[in-house]
């Protein structure tokens, strides 16, 4: 499989609630750095990522960019806490047909405050 194919696989098996489908494209070595988080492996990023999915009402997709190795997606977060929508922007490096890092950008303000 190529990026645009992992990746596209990946954002929407997540966004639908199939985590498990979503697992399938992460490496296992996985490095995510998000506005809230860091991982190391893709199986305590699952855990993190399954509890925000709950969260999710509607994802709506605004823009998608794709190279050999990379991609870049802009989207927006329609969630069911006093956050409401949040507009998120993630960049993936792929290799051997999986994502192997991910970087996770957007305003964190009020899903802080929701923390505690």
């Amino acid at each position: 499989m190529d990026t645009k194919q992992v990746v596209t696989n990946y954002h929407n098996a997540w966004t639908i609630g199939d985590v498990e489908t979503a697992r399938d494209y992460l490496a296992d070595d996985l490095d995510f750095q998000g506005s809230i988080d860091t991982f190391h492996n893709a199986d305590d990023f699952i855990v993190a990522l399954t509890m925000f999915q709950k969260m999710i009402q509607k994802i709506n997709l605004i823009q998608s960019f794709f190279s050999e190795n990379s991609a870049a997606l802009l989207y927006d977060c329609d969630t069911m806490s006093p956050a409401g929508v949040i507009r998120t922007a993630e960049f993936f490096t792929t290799t051997d047909g999986k994502i192997k890092s991910i970087r996770l950008v957007f305003d964190a303000t009020e899903l802080r405050k929701l923390m505690g």
